[in-house]
């Protein structure tokens, strides 16, 4: 970090300290003087402000962003343009990003790796709902505050971005080749599942200390986004386990429709995996994931030999044989294996008969099969494929969140070999039992949040502005506190923005700081401030607009008029004459009010 003297932005954005430098913009820690407090102040490269498509768009989105309100998310204050440059004004958290912890921790432990996910897909899905995609997610755009709080920054931004044909080719798809969605990667139509298949990637990297793609160029790893199948988490890190590999993998597939369907689903099966329930082990069809690579089986005596089987390719000296010399050879080797074969058989014999007698014949190995996967499957279903290959199946119920009938474990595990014949022991769901709905209306939304996942709920946050609660309190959930439900089941919170009219404060007489302050108590700010000539203390505020009692909508400016501190210029001989006359018109009232009372 480096200590900077620049201009302020906006008149009231002072840059202090710069803190990054980004492949758009340079990020600087600033301090709001009007307000009084640091801020995160991002101003974008002078390249970018001459390009007139991206302003339009990133006027657009920064308004956009800024509508985004959520724990999970780094809040947008401001937005503008200040001698031909434009800046964004945004919340300054402490911390580091998630780049820095994988450069220094990683491979991180299979639950943080979960919980991280979890506030990231939070975040998405509160975005999505709202129509912003982020299009941009990677470790360097996601923060952990120092009390293990996750935020995700830039949304609007890297729409904005890649919005623009032009900067799309220099700018953020190619600079961050290594978490672009597949669709993203061949510039296709996005939604929010390709900030899912972004996340997949970052999560693989949490998990592993590396991303699924490298190679020697953004268009290299592009192109393996797109064509190659990652390897699977735990042949980097054995500690990743079955289920959060199934996770990351799902949202690695490589057609959309095969993901997580909304970035919500995918914080259910994180939240799951968390507290130790099933998650959805989906793998479509199209899937690598899983598949082992192919072997062919040599017979030895009793010993197999596994080889992998590969398509030999003749050098360029076999190409250059003659043909006759090719055959030649060919019916060499032939001739060798067959005469070793023969001499082997020869001495086999020759040992059994000094022995006196030949090994009686081997019985037949018994017929075997391999355990289908039923896990997922009604227990009819599940019944029939067994039953298909030879096998018997034997049936134990079990409460738990699943569907009633589903199969939700199997015993032994798909892909063992067993004699025809055994019995696989299926473990089915009898259904979800009864659970009460605890009461969290006026908690904050977070804590809220936390009790129901804690207690196997899943929950779906909607958020209003016509409440007179505070930012982020729950006002109201369905079903209510106290309810008798089935486990699993989804509680919906409605959650208050704040209320709709703020009513602005009397500000007459305060300083300006002071002023600041009050508004933004309020949820008001600061408008234009105006200097004029007054015998009052300099920055003391002497009218302001609109009128104090005034209703308006949150976030709206009061324009303000400040004393300056300077006595207006006279001379002593205009005070005498204006004392006088002013005496004389005094006595002139006195005068009349006396005959009139006469």
């Amino acid at each position: 970090m480096s200590q900077v003297t620049e201009r302020s932005y906006g008149s009231r954005y002072e840059p202090v300290t710069k803190i990054a430098r980004g492949g758009m913009a340079d990020v600087y820690e600033a301090r709001d003087t009007l307000l009084d407090r640091p801020v995160a102040l991002k101003v974008l490269f002078p390249e970018l402000s001459t390009n007139e498509a991206f302003v339009e768009r990133f006027r657009r989105e920064a308004q956009a962003a800024a509508n985004l309100s959520h724990p999970n998310i780094v809040s947008v204050f401001d937005w503008g343009k200040d001698k031909g440059t434009y800046f964004i004004v945004m919340e300054l958290v402490s911390g580091r990003t998630l780049a820095k912890l994988i450069r220094d921790e990683a491979p991180i432990a299979p639950k943080r790796v979960a919980s991280i996910g979890l506030d990231v897909a939070a975040a998405l899905s509160f975005a999505h709902k709202h129509g912003v995609i982020h299009r941009d997610i990677k470790p360097s755009n996601v923060l952990i505050t120092p009390e293990g709080d996750v935020k995700v920054a830039d949304f609007g931004i890297a729409r904005a971005i890649t919005a623009d044909g032009d900067l799309t080719q220099t700018g953020s798809v190619l600079g961050t080749a290594s978490y672009i969605s597949p669709e993203q990667a061949q510039g296709g139509q996005l939604d929010g599942t390709s900030d899912i298949y972004s996340l997949g990637v970052v999560l693989y990297e949490l998990a592993t200390g590396k991303v699924p793609f490298s190679g020697d160029s953004p268009l290299s790893i592009a192109y393996k986004h797109v064509k190659e199948f990652p390897t699977v988490p735990s042949a980097f890190n054995p500690s990743v386990s079955p289920d959060l590999e199934a996770i990351i993998m799902r949202c690695l597939e490589k057609s959309p429709k095969n993901r997580y369907e909304t970035a919500y689903d995918l914080r259910t099966d994180l939240n799951n995996f968390i507290q130790g329930l099933a998650v959805n082990r989906y793998v479509s069809e199209t899937s690598h994931y899983g598949q082992s690579t192919k072997v062919l089986n040599t017979a030895v005596g009793d010993t197999t030999v596994a080889m992998p089987i590969t398509n030999f390719h003749q050098g360029s000296e076999g190409m250059g044989e003659p043909e006759d010399e090719r055959k030649s050879k060919k019916g060499a080797i032939i001739a060798l294996v067959v005469f070793v074969l023969l001499l082997l058989g020869l001495g086999g014999l020759y040992a059994a008969s000094q022995l006196g007698y030949f090994a009686p014949a081997k019985p037949p190995p018994p017929a075997t099969a391999s355990v289908p996967a039923v896990v997922g499957l009604t227990y009819q279903s599940a019944e029939g494929q067994i039953k298909a290959v030879g096998l018997k199946s034997r049936l134990v119920y079990q409460t738990n969140a699943s569907t009633a009938g589903l199969v939700i474990g199997q015993l032994p595990s798909p892909g063992v070999t067993v004699k025809k014949g055994s019995t696989i022991v299926l473990t089915v769901s009898s259904g979800p039992g009864k659970v009460r709905v605890p009461n969290v209306t006026n908690q904050n939304v977070t804590a809220a949040e936390n009790t129901l996942f804690g207690q196997g709920f899943n929950v779906t946050t909607n958020y209003v502005s016509n409440s007179s609660a505070a930012a982020g309190t729950v006002i109201n959930q369905n079903p209510s506190g106290g309810s008798s439900v089935t486990k699993g089941s989804t509680v919906v919170l409605t959650v208050s923005n704040g209320p709709t009219q703020e009513k602005v404060p009397s500000l007459i007489g305060d300083s300006v700081s002071q002023a600041a302050n009050t508004l933004a108590a309020d949820h008001l700010t600061v408008g234009t401030v105006t200097n004029q000539d007054s015998s009052q203390p300099a920055n003391t505020v002497l009218q302001q607009s609109p009128a104090s009692g005034t209703s308006v909508a949150p976030n709206s400016a009061v324009n303000l008029v400040v004393s300056n501190g300077v006595l207006p210029t006279t001379t002593s001989s205009s005070s005498t004459t204006t004392s006088s006359s002013t005496t004389t018109s005094s006595s002139t009232t006195t005068t009349t009010t006396t005959s009139s009372k006469g």
